[in-house]
């Protein structure tokens, strides 16, 4: 038994091999071997289906989206640091929001006290010098924290300035004051009536400068936005290098993709 054995590994060792044309250390010719599927994605193939067209499309990889020019600047002059947000710029929207919240909150504020101030020295005058506050206009208010009474208004005020209005003799236009004190408590809630409301003003015109800079900024960072974008997803001139290894434990296909820039 044991020599039959013997024998048939002879047979397959040597005659097999020498029968069918091949030595035993005659290495297998590369043709008859069929390679493996190359380890390439459909990512790679789209990448070399571009080369043609020498456009490479990175802009969802980048992180960097396209915007609108046009649009963020007129988010920007409608709420400052709504261009920002658009162009993806959140910490200056942000500061730019921030901004214009605390503008209209103070502008708010400060008609609120105006207005406090303004019924607060209404009420003084009524009670302090009689004045009728029905059809009052602030020349008139202006006019009684100045003069004691009517009649020292219209001898004195009107000699020094004629053009201003001659109050007639009648229950409407009545006043006299109390006190002096009285009259100087008036005029101070009068004057902290008017820095309210010309400090209101004031911040209007703040919150049309913020607008303004937002929309500068805006322009800024949409050009840089842009400029990025262009950089990372227009490619010119590039090389495509295919290094093919079918073969051995480990086989793939190596390309690289280079430009200058």
């Amino acid at each position: 038994m044991r020599y039959i054995v013997t024998t048939a590994l002879i047979v397959l060792t040597v005659v097999f091999p020498a029968v069918s044309g091949y030595a035993v250390d005659t290495p297998i010719p590369y043709s008859r071997v069929m390679p493996p599927a190359p380890l390439i994605s459909p990512r790679v193939m789209a990448v070399s289906d571009d080369k043609d067209r020498g456009f490479l499309d990175m802009s969802q990889k980048t992180g960097v989206k396209d915007v609108s020019m046009k649009k963020a600047i007129i988010l920007s002059l409608l709420f400052p640091g709504a261009g920002q947000y658009y162009a993806d710029a959140r910490f200056k929207g942000q500061v730019f929001m921030g901004v214009e919240a605390a503008i209209w909150a103070g502008f708010l504020a400060y008609r609120v006290y105006g207005g406090w101030k303004a019924d607060e020295y209404k009420q003084l005058a009524a009670a302090h010098a009689g004045v009728d506050n029905t059809g009052k206009d602030e020349e008139f208010y202006d006019m009684i924290g100045f003069y004691d009474n009517r009649e020292e208004y219209n001898q004195f005020g009107r000699l020094y300035y004629p053009d201003r209005p001659y109050y007639d003799d009648n229950s409407a236009y009545y006043w006299q004051w109390d006190s002096d004190a009285s009259r100087f408590q008036f005029k101070n809630l009068k004057d902290a009536s008017k820095t309210a409301f010309r400090n209101s003003t004031f911040l209007i015109g703040l919150a049309i400068a913020n607008r303004i800079i937002a929309g500068i900024d805006t322009y800024r960072t949409v050009k840089t936005a842009q400029a990025k974008l262009r950089s990372l997803t227009q490619l010119g001139e590039y090389q495509f290098t295919v290094n093919p290894r079918p073969f051995g434990d480990n086989p793939r296909i190596n390309i690289s993709v280079s430009r200058k820039f």
